[in-house]
């Protein structure tokens, strides 16, 4: 059995070795610990600036404030990964279509479409379809909708694809289009049923 002067001369051995090793460990743990809990304030305290900034904006946009569309442009910028740009710019689409500035209303999409995914992009390729469509811009609509995928799109997306098809005059298409809304719709599709039904059967 080792005597008490052995024991403590073991653990000054093994500290002599390792000391430094579990000092610098323990500096390294310390530091990740603090540093994560400062990183994640700091995200905490960016998604709530973000928050109120999008609010403002929005309010902004609805009241038609002076310069409301350049701030909300300057922020969907800055901020291009995060959901709250996304939303803003859903929301400056919004106004500037029922302004009818289509062409802003194309941009602030394009912005979605280029930094967002899943369904927000989706969302932003069906809506940039539909503001496309209304210039008249079919070759631009059909891109806009050409790699939409997300699941439960489909029928709205074939559905889209229909009108724009039978916009530019190609009504074979359209139909096609048409009945692959119907197709891949879960429930029912009666306004796809009827723009089908509208087609003048082939002679």
């Amino acid at each position: 059995m080792e005597t008490e002067d052995q024991q403590v001369q073991r653990i000054k051995d093994f500290w002599h070795e390792h000391g430094k090793g579990i000092i610098a460990g323990l500096v390294i743990g310390f530091g990740l610990f603090y540093g994560w809990r400062y990183y994640d304030a700091h995200t905490m305290a960016q998604k709530e600036a973000a928050s109120e900034q999008f609010e403002s904006l929005v309010a902004s946009l609805e009241a038609g404030t002076e310069g409301a569309q350049v701030d909300a442009q300057n922020f969907i910028k800055n901020n291009s990964d995060d959901t709250y740009a996304h939303l803003t710019a859903f929301e400056l689409a919004r106004q500037a279509v029922a302004a009818g500035e289509l062409a802003t209303a194309v941009t602030a999409l394009q912005a979605v479409r280029d930094n967002a995914s899943g369904e927000l992009q989706a969302v932003a390729d069906v809506r940039q379809a539909r503001v496309l469509l209304a210039q008249e811009q079919h070759d631009a609509a059909l891109n806009a909708i050409a790699e939409t995928s997300e699941e439960g799109f489909a029928a709205m997306v074939a559905e889209l694809r229909g009108d724009i098809l039978l916009a530019k005059g190609d009504q074979a298409g359209a139909r096609a289009a048409y009945q692959a809304a119907i197709d891949a719709s879960e429930n029912t599709a009666p306004l796809a049923e009827i723009k089908l039904n509208s087609i003048p059967a082939e002679s």
